[in-house]
């Protein structure tokens, strides 16, 4: 890789003046909150996959501790204060947060069908489980089954919705052809949609909406916005299919109460591309990236981070515009990106560490954008993280993969 001045000098004078708008990436601060969580798959109500204020490893991190499991990662590591809930795909296990110790496990242990797809979600001590075609609420500290509610179809890649309501929590997800929402105490059904089509990642909750609307979208190409009562506000068509979970443009600053973003809703394009869309339903752009968006989209800094065929693209979160793009390697599981502070963590043949900036060049062509890549025993897949440290799950191949623990 050529040096940063070798680099500077081989633009030229008129390169320079030509691109100056090209070589400076998204504002952002390291971070300074030290206590957070990632209570949900894709971190937050909004599917944002990221903790703007949040303080994470920025050199090459060392590796804490270590869990290893039968199957393949297949969702968000849950971290809340003192566990982690992981999906193995053969099962979904809980573990003690500080040596990794296995508390409860939701499959029997001659289980070997992979039956579970993505992440649980934890709220007020309860765990939210998708197993199979049915879910199930669980106390968090000891697996006790607290209520479960069974759908006609298995889920798919999803993670439950859960939005605070008063006191108490409603639960919403989707399976088959139908959207349910559930009370989160009790597991009564508070209301169902059947779409026209098949819903197969998480639901997000927009960021503000006098009536609750909740998006969700179906892998055959529609996004839909249904309030609170079970209503389709408005409905867009994707023609090439939906191939991600909505993704609302909006973060939470460290007051937990002030949020900002456009509310704008993102998701990936069945033809290789990112479609936005604002609130009430209209188009507002569409980026191409020719390649799929596995696994989730994070969006923070006024930036919307998209990793597809080996690479890692930050996009304009206003115009969809490509600020940088960076390669990151090929890798056999989904590497949706998570941003925190001021650094986009994306997996991959490595760990990547990137500065939320793009360091400094011209869309693909960067320098200084990498802050670190850590060499792991196999492709580096979900990451996630918490307090200050990484939480990556790793597949070692068609036997087996692991957690590491990061700080």
């Amino acid at each position: 890789m050529p040096s940063r001045r070798a680099f500077l000098s081989g633009l030229g004078a008129a390169g320079l003046t030509a691109t100056a708008g090209c070589l400076t990436g998204f504002d952002a601060d390291p971070g300074d909150d030290e206590t957070y969580d990632w209570p949900v798959g894709g971190g937050d109500e909004w599917n944002s996959r990221s903790v703007p204020s949040g303080v994470a490893p920025r050199d090459d991190p060392t590796v804490d501790r270590t869990y290893e499991f039968d199957g393949t990662p297949a969702g968000d590591p849950v971290v809340t204060a003192d566990t982690v809930l992981l999906n193995t795909g053969v099962d979904v296990v809980a573990l003690d947060r500080e040596d990794l110790s296995r508390r409860w496990t939701v499959a029997s242990d001659d289980n070997d069908a992979y039956r579970y797809t993505g992440a649980p979600a934890v709220a007020d001590g309860v765990a939210y489980v998708p197993e199979s075609d049915t879910l199930v609420a669980r106390d968090l500290d000891t697996g006790e089954r607290l209520w479960s509610r069974e759908f006609e179809y298995v889920f798919g890649e999803t993670t439950p919705l859960v939005v605070e309501r008063g006191d108490n929590y409603r639960v919403v997800i989707g399976a088959g052809e139908y959207l349910r929402a559930f009370d989160g105490a009790t597991g009564e059904r508070q209301w169902e949609r059947r779409l026209d089509g098949i819903v197969r990642r998480a639901v997000a909750r927009a960021s503000a909406s006098v009536y609750g609307v909740v998006y969700a979208a179906t892998t055959g190409g529609d996004l839909y916005a249904v309030d609170d009562d079970g209503r389709v506000r408005w409905n867009r068509t994707v023609d090439a299919g939906i191939r991600s979970a909505p993704t609302v443009v909006a973060s939470r600053r460290r007051d937990s109460e002030t949020i900002t973003g456009s509310g704008d809703v993102v998701v990936g394009d069945g033809d290789g591309s990112i479609r936005c869309f604002d609130p009430n339903g209209r188009p507002r752009w569409r980026t191409d990236l020719f390649g799929f968006a596995e696994g989730g989209i994070a969006a923070g800094h006024d930036g919307v981070f998209v990793s597809s065929g080996g690479r890692l693209s930050a996009l304009n979160a206003e115009n969809g515009a490509l600020g940088w793009r960076t390669e990151i390697g090929n890798a056999v599981r989904p590497t949706p990106p998570a941003l925190v502070g001021d650094t986009v963590y994306v997996g991959g043949e490595r760990l990547h560490g990137i500065a939320v900036g793009g360091g400094v060049g011209v869309r693909s062509v960067r320098v200084g954008e990498k802050r670190f890549e850590h060499e792991v025993d196999g492709g580096a897949s979900y990451v996630t993280a918490a307090d200050g440290s990484l939480f990556a799950t790793v597949a070692g191949g068609m036997s087996g993969g692991r957690l590491a623990v990061l700080s």
